[in-house]
């Protein structure tokens, strides 16, 4: 079982987490959340960080779990 997050950004633009990582419609987000992820975690696991920003600039917008 996988999980899958995605989160909408106050600027409008969204974040996604799952299995293949970290993605966004904004490279730059893109770029530091694998960045960061890389460098304070072990995988599959979303920073401490990571978590605290999403938590204030991001609303949860889709959870999925991905069964194979």
């Amino acid at each position: 079982m996988h999980f899958a997050f995605k989160w909408k950004h106050r600027d409008g633009s969204t974040i996604e987490f799952s299995r293949g990582g970290w993605d966004s419609d904004d490279p730059a987000k893109t770029g530091w959340l694998n960045q960061e992820s890389a460098l304070l975690s072990s995988w599959p696991v979303i920073p401490a960080g990571i978590r605290a920003w999403l938590q204030q600039n991001c609303e949860l917008i889709d959870f999925r779990a991905i069964v194979q």
